[in-house]
């Protein structure tokens, strides 16, 4: 079996002793396992697995399933669980016919045999390895069916099938009854989201405020000049007393210089009349 992170295992091991629901939904994972282990005789080390094994056997012996559990020894490995499988004549598994609970059972065998996911602070993934093409074939139509997307990669001779979209991830988790994992997945995703989220406002405060502070210089500037010809004279005293405002209070943002105004004047109204002057003073500076 395939070599998990330590985030994978304790999935895994939590999914092991979950609850058998039903003899169809045993049978389908059950046929899951024998179809990614390709044989009838599991030799583990992992008992709790075994035991799941056993387990689900139990459950489906009413729809032709038989099992022998046992255990040996071995110098190098110590001791090794096992659990032989008998299907007699029953089908290993009829997607055709299964109901939907039965295909998430098919999904939680594959994943439980040879599957991974990243834990929640890492980039999303989820993936089951395949050295079976049927039970690939199977898995990949039940995923199309639950509306997962997924790609497909060869990795030592296997077929990976593999998830990385955030929204993938989760509902996969949902579907082979990680509901707690999903949880946390959500959650954790949504706090990375948040915090993206206001890297972003703030980005853009930032990006706002540099505008602002380079417009109220460009104006200062330019109104300082043209408050010494004599056109600024003639204008009306509402413009003149905006534009003293303006080169008199450089740091002030457009709501800040309304407030100052009696009575007060709104942001698009002393942007308006910011830009009315700038048009004039700029064309006073061509026309020189």
């Amino acid at each position: 079996m395939q070599q998990n992170s330590s985030y994978s295992s304790q999935l895994k091991q939590q999914l092991i002793v979950s609850d058998i629901k039903s003899k169809c939904c045993a049978a389908a994972e059950l046929s899951a396992f024998l179809l990614m282990h390709g044989e009838n005789n599991f030799k583990l080390k992992d008992k709790n697995l075994v035991r799941r094994i056993n387990g689900l056997a139990s459950k489906a012996k009413s729809i032709g399933f038989e099992k022998r559990v046992y255990f040996c020894k071995n110098k190098k490995t110590g001791i090794c669980y096992g659990v032989e499988i008998y299907r007699g004549n029953s089908v290993c598994y009829n997607e055709e016919q299964s109901k939907f609970c039965c295909s998430n059972s098919f999904l939680r065998g594959c994943f439980l045999y040879s599957g991974y996911i990243a834990s929640p602070d890492k980039p999303a993934r989820a993936e089951i390895a395949f050295k079976n093409n049927l039970a690939a074939e199977i898995c990949k139509k039940q995923l199309y069916q639950c509306g997962i997307p997924y790609n497909v990669t060869k990795r030592n001779d296997r077929e990976v099938v593999y998830i990385k979209s955030i929204n993938g991830v989760s509902d996969f988790l949902a579907h082979i009854g990680a509901v707690g994992a999903m949880l946390e997945f959500e959650n954790r995703n949504i706090i990375k989201k948040g915090n993206s989220d206001a890297n972003r406002m703030m980005n853009c405060d930032n990006a706002n405020l540099d505008k602002s502070v380079a417009a109220a210089a460009r104006q200062t500037a330019l109104l300082s000049s043209f408050m010494k010809t004599a056109t600024f004279e003639t204008l009306p005293e509402q413009l003149k007393e905006i534009a003293i405002l303006r080169v008199e209070n450089e740091s002030l943002s457009l709501k800040e210089l309304g407030m100052l105004l009696v009575p007060v004047l709104s942001k698009s109204g002393v942007a308006h009349r910011l830009k009315k002057l700038e048009e004039m003073a700029g064309h006073i500076n061509v026309n020189q």
